[in-house]
């Protein structure tokens, strides 16, 4: 996989080219001379390859789907907001969920959801409810959002496994510690966030929504590493959101890389597929990057941590 080695040679690349061609013995096709959607076709690939090989084993199928779901929601989002607009949103649909496009697609034009996970289906039809009512897409995605980290946690306690419950848990309270960080920049009161924050991770979200609208995100103690916590008040005063959801990414890594010696059960299945995602965004950012000429160092910053 994309190494921290690998990463310097792509940023201090002379060109995209270069930087592209790095990529090559990380087993990607040589994507020198692509645009921006290229590029997006070609990491969609690499990541439903990589989805097809570990399908191939059954005890990684419910691990897999901790990771496909959240495209799932993102179609249902994609398609919700497409209602009424005569333009085509086809190219935003992602092809690494579990349900395929075709499929999806034609649940939410027809109407007839019963071949969909009942979840997803029930995602989405409140979102075309809540966006048929209100006009508002971000109250639509708080709505899907709910329903996707409601079926994440459902998938992680059939497990039956705690590193796998804790890592979900994790994701929800990073969740919602961007949340209130966003909600107060922006003038939100704590009636939004009760509406906004998502039911399942270790800080309580009542105390939440009680106390960040004062600027304290003290029921995040122990829920999320102090950094974050830290970083996030900071933003709430006006500092570096940058930083602040930088470090949310890196907390979720972390947890990761607490497990990098452990050789068997679910743990090393999670680390990879987390890596996978990892690895896809940074490649990505800096792929992208280089096309439209933005800084190396600026480009460095914006990259979570990597621990292969």
């Amino acid at each position: 996989m994309l190494s921290n080695e690998k990463i310097d040679r792509m940023l201090d690349a002379p060109d995209f080219d270069d930087a592209a061609k790095a990529l090559i013995d990380c087993g990607y096709a040589d994507m020198s001379g692509m645009n921006a959607s290229q590029i997006e076709n070609v990491l969609q690939e690499r990541r439903a390859d990589i989805y097809y090989e570990v399908s191939h084993y059954e005890y990684a199928w419910d691990l897999l789907d901790l990771f496909r779901i959240k495209y799932d929601y993102h179609n249902v989002k994609t398609l919700v907001k497409s209602m009424g607009s005569s333009a085509d949103a086809s190219y935003m649909l992602s092809g690494s969920g579990r349900i395929g496009i075709k499929e999806i697609s034609e649940a939410f034009s027809t109407g007839d959801r019963r071949d969909l996970p009942p979840l997803l289906a029930e995602a989405m039809s409140e979102a075309v409810g809540v966006l048929s009512r209100t006009g508002n897409p971000q109250l639509m995605d708080i709505e899907v959002d709910k329903f996707y980290f409601r079926e994440l946690m459902s998938i992680a306690e059939k497990t039956k496994d705690s590193y796998i419950v804790g890592y979900v848990r994790l994701l929800i309270d990073s969740a919602n510690l961007r949340i209130a960080v966003r909600s107060v920049r922006t003038g939100r009161d704590a009636d939004f966030l009760l509406v906004a924050l998502i039911p399942g991770g270790a800080a309580n979200i009542d105390e939440i929504a009680a106390q960040a609208a004062d600027g304290s995100l003290t029921p995040f103690a122990g829920a999320v590493p102090d950094l974050a916590v830290r970083l996030g008040a900071d933003a709430m005063k006006g500092g570096s959101q940058t930083m602040f959801e930088l470090a949310c990414d890196n907390a979720v890594m972390q947890y990761i890389a607490g497990t990098s010696y452990v050789s068997f059960g679910p743990a090393p299945v999670i680390a990879y597929l987390a890596e996978l995602e990892w690895e896809i965004t940074a490649v990505r950012m800096i792929l992208t990057g280089k096309l439209t000429g933005i800084s190396p160092d600026v480009i460095r910053e914006r990259l979570r941590e990597c621990h292969v």
